[in-house]
């Protein structure tokens, strides 16, 4: 049998996992019999946290789809070159050669003996080679995991809550990402949009579409029509209502909750019925003006009249007093594809609408803990800057998914976990899969050791409600507050639906 059984030992310390220091312990290994052996063959197969904390197999499903650009007999394989971008925006911080000795010490990783770590170049080749694509349908492919998957059914009488938003990111300074992206003002960084849906419940994303910074939210936010199905609640800010939007999203299944104008001119509803909880039903209308300027933008000037369609319109005050007396009042409306009062009273629907700010936190875990505040993404052309985004928001994902998954094996709500701890844990659990440089040693699978660190964790303060100033100025002359909210519905100044019929 030993005559027979030969193995080459690779001389690098990335050919097999081993380094140099540790081909004695692996000598050791080899001698000490059969079942240590297949204890670290089994070992060596198995995959790094990284891929674990991603929905099934979804790094092979969005290279099985991608064009096949890659040379395979490369070392920075598709495969491998997806997982170091990742690496990359899980510690935004590091230096491609940190980020390359990372990546290329994670467990499961199979190279050709003799294989090196590859020097930064040869990886910004490798990623132009995968392209933005991969990580898009990357991204993609892991949100399409529901909530429920994950332990948490959160609902909001009977719907998944989710809302939409946008933001910007900043990018490096180059007349190629300025000219790519677009600029807010002369000498200001160029920006890229952002536009997502996110489930309230745990941060996550459904959706995304990203563009230049003069790509407005809305032409972005068109591009979401798909992540709308049934059985979801979507919450919007008044940005965002256009009549043909409204019917095409609320087309798919989904309710809406979308905030309006307040100006009676300013959108294109007539009340129908006073209900009975205060609440008004609706009856949008495209005006002659309304379907011109649809018809200039849409490039199409015999398009129909859209139909006339019933909505919900709920007008309410949101009174906000500090500990310190401060108050503040402000008039809202809110238009809903929920048309019965007794099942979805007015005021759960104003209290509800509060939740449309958890995409706010999202973004900010999105800008200030993952990537870091006040770092520019580091792709220095436009493919480059969209491949950091979207594997961004994957660790965006990942993070949210990992809170999420503890929180649902502990039956607690994902809201009382700390995202910025969570990151934390992800980011050292990670470092700590690579081998040790002298005995070759690494910690076994670490999934179980970081649901369990993440419940470990101090928790939120339940149902604690604060409020700061908006804007810096008046961050630096107000302290943070406790306050209190009194929700009051109100009615609307919208002119009657004229009901005669014509003659």
């Amino acid at each position: 049998m030993r005559a027979k059984f030969a193995m080459v030992i690779a001389p690098s310390s990335t050919a097999a996992g081993v380094p140099r220091d540790g081909e004695a312990a692996l000598a050791a290994r080899i001698a000490s019999g059969p079942g240590l052996w297949t204890e670290w063959l089994a070992e060596l197969d198995r995959q790094g946290l990284l891929e674990d904390l991603l929905a099934e197999d979804v790094i092979a499903r969005a290279l099985r789809e991608a064009p096949a650009r890659h040379k395979y007999d490369r070392v920075l394989t598709a495969r491998m070159t997806a997982i170091c971008v990742l690496v990359a925006c899980l510690f935004p911080g590091a230096g491609y050669d940190t980020v390359l000795a990372t990546a290329f010490g994670l467990p499961g990783l199979r190279f050709r003996p003799g294989a090196e770590v590859p020097s930064g170049s040869a990886f910004s080749q490798a990623r132009r080679l995968l392209g933005e694509q991969v990580m898009k349908r990357l991204f993609e492919l892991d949100a399409a995991a529901a909530d429920a998957d994950l332990g948490i059914g959160l609902l909001w009488k009977g719907l998944e809550v989710t809302a939409i938003d946008g933001t910007t990111m900043e990018l490096a300074r180059n007349g190629v990402l300025e000219d790519g992206f677009g600029t807010p003002a002369e000498g200001a960084r160029p920006l890229l949009r952002v536009t997502a849906h996110v489930r309230t419940a745990t941060f996550r994303w459904i959706g995304a579409a990203i563009g230049g910074y003069h790509d407005g939210e809305n032409a972005l936010a068109d591009q979401l029509e798909d992540s709308f199905t049934p059985g979801i609640l979507n919450l919007a800010d008044r940005g965002f209502f256009s009549m043909h939007r409204w019917i095409r999203f609320s087309g798919t299944g989904a309710d809406l909750a979308w905030r309006v104008k307040n100006g009676a001119k300013s959108v294109p509803l007539k009340t129908l019925e006073t209900l009975p909880d205060g609440s008004e039903l609706v009856m949008l209308h495209e005006s002659d003006g309304m379907r011109a300027r649809r018809r200039k933008e849409a490039g199409d000037l015999r398009a129909a009249r859209l139909p006339d369609t019933i909505a919900r319109l709920v007008t309410f005050t949101v009174t906000a007093t500090t500990r310190s007396g401060r108050t503040k009042t402000t008039r809202m409306r809110v238009l809903t594809t929920l048309l019965d009062h007794q099942a979805h009273p007015a005021w759960e629907i104003a209290a509800l609408y509060a939740e449309r700010w958890q995409i706010e936190i999202a973004f900010l875990h999105l800008k200030k803990t993952v990537r870091g505040p006040r770092r520019p993404l580091r792709g220095q052309s436009p493919e480059f800057a969209r491949q950091e985004a979207w594997a961004l928001l994957l660790i965006h994902n990942i993070t949210a998914t990992a809170s999420a998954r503890a929180a649902g094996s502990a039956g607690i709500d994902p809201g009382l976990i700390p995202f910025t701890a969570v990151l934390g844990l992800i980011r050292s659990h990670v470092a700590a899969e690579t081998p040790c440089r002298h005995c070759g040693h690494r910690p076994a699978s670490p999934l179980a050791s970081l649901n369990t660190a993440i419940l470990a964790l101090p928790r939120h303060r339940q149902g604690r409600q604060r409020t700061s100033g908006r804007t810096a100025a008046e961050r630096r002359t107000r302290h943070t507050e406790e306050v209190t909210y009194t929700i009051d519905i109100t009615k609307s100044n919208l002119p009657k639906w004229d009901t005669t019929p014509e003659t």
